[in-house]
């Protein structure tokens, strides 16, 4: 009984290295390669701290999505789309001044001066 286990045993361990290779495969990586890793990281890492602002909280909390639910999905997002929406997120202006903002400004100083020199 021993023996005929022993080599129903052998018999799979075989079918199991014939059908898994061994073998590893080994390659220099390119400066580039590495360079697009770390820039996924640092972008993916921004995000993640973007999500955690409590202003940013407050607004998807207020929209019906959790944090934990942002989080989850900035971790399931590409490397394409993390670099896009990171992209986007550091081109906002810092104080958050809008096109409008300026175009409105740019009407009421021109009405001031219109008034004021007429």
């Amino acid at each position: 009984m021993k023996k005929l286990f022993a080599r129903f045993v052998c018999r799979v361990l075989m079918g199991c290295i014939g059908a898994f290779p061994l073998g590893a495969h080994a390659g220099m990586i390119a400066t580039d390669q590495l360079a697009t890793a770390a820039q996924a990281q640092d972008a993916r890492a921004l995000l993640r701290d973007f999500v955690d602002r409590g202003e940013l909280r407050k607004q998807l909390q207020d929209l019906g999505v959790s944090p934990a639910a942002a989080q989850a999905r900035v971790t399931a997002m590409t490397d394409a789309e993390v670099a896009s929406v990171a992209r986007q997120i550091e081109r906002l202006p810092a104080g958050g001044v809008s096109g409008w903002a300026v175009a409105a400004s740019l009407i009421v100083i021109g009405l001031i001066w219109y008034y004021w020199v007429k």
